[in-house]
């Protein structure tokens, strides 16, 4: 299964205010994530293992820690894709860079 998520990811640096508490700016990308990954995806939820590839296509060439984009990402798959995010037992993320497309491609591989 493949999605294709428009909405910027947001780092994990700017997702919380103090320990537990969202950003609205959090709250709002999170929400968006989830509006695209729902209109892509007509099952319930799995409770199998999960194999994903992430690739980020960024707008710029701005320094960025690739790991701090997922914890958004993946949190909106959560209830969507899978039950839970620790169902993923293999992850591959790649950076790039398209000025003019800037997204983030998912594929999900259920682990049988």
């Amino acid at each position: 299964m493949k999605i294709l998520i428009l909405t910027e990811p947001i780092s994990l640096n700017s997702m919380y205010r103090g320990r537990r508490f969202l950003t609205n700016n959090s709250k709002a990308t999170k929400l968006g994530m989830q509006g695209e990954i729902r209109s892509q995806v007509n099952f319930s939820p799995t409770t199998l293992p999960v194999a994903l590839t992430v690739r980020f296509f960024f707008k710029d060439k701005r320094r960025r820690d690739i790991d701090s984009h997922l914890k958004c990402l993946l949190d909106s798959f959560t209830g969507l894709v899978y039950e839970d995010d620790s169902q993923i037992i293999e992850l591959h993320v790649y950076k790039q860079l398209d000025k003019q497309n800037p997204r983030t491609e998912i594929e999900a591989l259920l682990i049988t």
